[in-house]
């Protein structure tokens, strides 16, 4: 009888521990979103598909990357050069707006007030 249980225990956690990776949290960014903080305008990310995403900075040329979102986090890999690829954390307010971490805005480690999170919105 006990070996009965133990055997059910297992079953039931094999099935629990399935249905839990197979939930898909629906998070997606598609479209344009346009920087809003900390300067309006300056960055702009098109969510092309569920896997392309391009940069445009107001005086720099278009940049493509290949993304992947997890929870709380976006990783992103440039087309031009796929070795390279940067985790970034990502906080998704609703479907038109998102913090990201800074990677645009230069600073120092004397920097008080040195940006950690640029704001976009569609």
């Amino acid at each position: 009888m006990r070996n009965l249980k133990l055997i059910g225990f297992i079953i039931f956690i094999g099935i629990y521990s399935c249905s839990k990776d197979d939930v898909n949290t629906g998070l997606t960014l598609n479209g344009v979103y346009t920087e809003s903080a900390p300067f309006l305008g300056t960055h702009q990310l098109n969510f092309v598909d569920n896997n392309t995403l391009v940069l445009k900075g107001r005086n720099s040329t278009d940049e493509e990357f290949i993304y992947e979102l997890g929870d709380n986090t976006i990783k992103l890999t440039p087309t031009r050069d796929l070795n390279q690829t940067w985790d970034l954390e990502i906080n998704v307010i609703n479907d038109s707006r998102f913090e990201i971490t800074n990677i645009f805005y230069a600073s120092t480690p004397e920097d008080d007030d040195a940006v950690k999170f640029v704001s976009f919105e569609k």
